[in-house]
Parts: C-alpha cells; sequence; structure tokens
C-alpha cells in the first residue's frame, strides 16, 4: 500500500512540476520552428529575386551581342541548353538521363569554343562576355552570402531552443549557371 502511495505521489508530482517544463520545452519548440519557416521564407523570395535578376541579365545579354556574327549561335545553344536541362530535371530513366547529360556536355563544350572564337573577332563581345559573366557571378555570390549567413543564424538560434537543423542544399539556376543555396531543414528536436 505505501508503494503505491509513493507511486502514485511520484506519478502526480511529475505531472504537476514536470508538466511546465514540458510546455516551456514546446513553447521553445515552436518559436524555432516559426522562426525555420521564416528564415526558409526569405530564402525563398531570394532566390527568386536573383534567379529573377539572373535570367535579366542573361536576356539583356543576349540582346546585346545580337549584332554580332555568329553571337545567334550562343543564344540559340544556351536555349537549347535550358530545354535539356529542364527534361533533366524531370527525367526518372538512368539511361535517358545519361543522354540527356552527354547532349549538355557537349552543348556546353560548343559554347565554349564560340565563344573563344567570337571573343577573338570581337572586341565588343569579348568585353561584352566579360561584363554579364562578372555580374553574373556577383549576383550568384550575393545570393550564397546572404544565404548562408541566414542559415547559420537561424541554426545557431534554433540550437539554443532546443532543436537541431542543417542546411538542406538546393540547386538552383541563376542565368546560364547552376548554384547550391541552403535553406534550413529541422533534423530533431
Amino acid at each position: 500500500m505505501r508503494k503505491s502511495f509513493v507511486l502514485l505521489f511520484s506519478i502526480l508530482l511529475t505531472l504537476t512540476f514536470g508538466s511546465g517544463a514540458f510546455a516551456a520545452e514546446s513553447k521553445d519548440a515552436s518559436k524555432g520552428l516559426k522562426l525555420i519557416e521564416l528564415t526558409n521564407k526569405a530564402i525563398d523570395l531570394t532566390i527568386d529575386k536573383a534567379v529573377a535578376n539572373g535570367e535579366k541579365l542573361q536576356n539583356d545579354y543576349h540582346s546585346d551581342i545580337q549584332s554580332v556574327e555568329g553571337a545567334e549561335v550562343i543564344i540559340s545553344l544556351r536555349e537549347e541548353q535550358s530545354q535539356l536541362e529542364a527534361q533533366l530535371a524531370n527525367e526518372t530513366d538512368t539511361a535517358n538521363k545519361a543522354v540527356i547529360e552527354e547532349k549538355l556536355a557537349a552543348i556546353e563544350a560548343e559554347i565554349l569554343l564560340t565563344e573563344n572564337k567570337l571573343k577573338q573577332e570581337s572586341g565588343y563581345f569579348a568585353k561584352r562576355t566579360a561584363q554579364y559573366n562578372a555580374e553574373l557571378d556577383l549576383l550568384i555570390n550575393n545570393l550564397v552570402n546572404v544565404t548562408n549567413k541566414m542559415t547559420a543564424t537561424t541554426i545557431n538560434a534554433v540550437a539554443k531552443l532546443g532543436i537541431t537543423a542543417v542546411c538542406e542544399w538546393e540547386y538552383v539556376k541563376i542565368g546560364h549557371k547552376w548554384v547550391w543555396v541552403d535553406p534550413v531543414k529541422v533534423v530533431g528536436a
């Protein structure tokens, strides 16, 4: 009987005093999850803005180089490249993926050869291509730096609230280049 009373009393104490601790943990977890959600939304908006700016840079570049004889080949190849990348993203068959990847590699090689040839033939093309690549690289570097900082800050903040979070890398196309960006993913609370 005495053991039953001690056991009942222990359970009562746990429920009475322990529930406040559980509530505090639950409130902290909720706060942490909300912070992750807000950070990921901000990262998504930052990515969307960078993608739009990258598309604008590329479209402006293509418009500017159209007057250079031979540049239409690069523009056409970039369009074909984008179509194949979209196919690759949706392809599930390994053999078909390999074929698409081979085509993409051949297109990239042809673009590089054509660009090098046109840079030698046209000072304007060389200057405008260098400007486009510098602007695109700056846009990408800014995106990576900003999102890395947002992610690191959030991961550190939620760790103090008892939540374990990590980067969840996402592959994003900016202009004609691909970059890894890192939204936050919860791995434990």
